[in-house]
């Protein structure tokens, strides 16, 4: 809601208002509907309400909630915008939002581009996104909430500690606060910019990937540009949040002797390793 009535106030009267229901919180995600579509009206924006099975989502794709939710959101956002003939999107990301996710990045032994964190601006799933509260802590959009009577509603799952993200925002992170001050903060928001930097030019340095990998040109690279190699090949095939165990899968396939021939894969994909290349089976049905 503070982004919506921020680009208001900048001047926006171009947009479209897209929600969904991802069917996790009962009657309370019905309300959440019914209060973003009143704000709509309000302003005269187009309103697209979608609703998703998250949880039949993960159980057929084997993935976290956080993650199943967050592709139907952006294949939601994809369709909205193509039905508009849009090719932007704005979200509503913040400052705490980067740390959060710095640090789970960290936990999780990403690479650069993990603890870089979010991007301002980045491209995917065919969208240009843009994050344009990034910069501000959520000290700052409560601020002005308040000034501007911003209407809002709080959703009642932040507060529970079984997602990972809601413990690394109500528990580590004050923990972390208390130990060494507020200005860590600004410290890790520093590092993921310098990251961010430096993580461009790695990125640039990277042969471009194809749909299969040879084995044998992977092997005569270097770790770093063989791991960097891989990851962006699990990218490319939309493999959920590749990060280090699923790069060290995939580079087990190169060790004819000991290592496999067939991995396993989250959202229930496989790679396999056949005649010295590298290549995803089909998704099983």
């Amino acid at each position: 809601m503070a982004l919506l009535f921020g680009l208001r106030s900048l001047g926006y009267r171009k947009l479209v208002v897209c929600h969904l229901n991802h069917r996790l919180r009962g009657a309370a995600a019905g309300v959440d509907s019914s209060f973003v579509a009143a704000a709509a009206r309000k302003f005269r924006y187009p309103f697209d309400l979608g609703e998703a099975d998250v949880r039949a989502h993960v159980a057929g794709q084997k993935l976290s909630i956080e993650t199943a939710a967050r592709d139907l959101r952006y294949a939601f956002f994809g369709t909205c915008a193509k039905a508009h003939r849009c090719r932007r999107i704005f979200l509503a990301h913040h400052a705490d939002d980067q740390i959060e996710t710095c640090l789970f990045n960290f936990l999780r032994g990403t690479g650069a581009a993990g603890l870089a964190g979010m991007k301002p601006l980045a491209h995917t799933h065919g969208l240009e996104i843009i994050r344009p509260m990034l910069g501000l802590t959520r000290g700052e959009i409560t601020a002005f909430v308040a000034e501007q009577s911003v209407p809002y509603r709080e959703d009642a799952t932040n507060a529970d500690i079984a997602h990972t993200r809601n413990r690394l925002r109500g528990r580590v992170i004050p923990a972390i606060e208390r130990a060494f001050g507020p200005s860590f903060r600004a410290a890790i928001l520093r590092a993921a910019e310098i990251l961010r930097e430096e993580e461009s030019w790695m990125a640039s340095l990277v042969p471009e990937v194809g749909v299969t990998l040879c084995c044998e040109t992977l092997r005569k690279m270097s770790p770093a540009l063989r791991r960097r190699m891989v990851l962006q090949w699990l990218r490319n095939a939309n493999i959920p949040n590749p990060g280090f165990a699923e790069t060290n899968l995939v580079l087990s396939l190169l060790d004819t002797r000991n290592g496999p021939a067939k991995i396993n894969l989250r959202g229930n994909r496989h790679a396999r390793r056949r005649a010295g290349k590298l290549f995803f089976e089909e998704p099983e049905k």
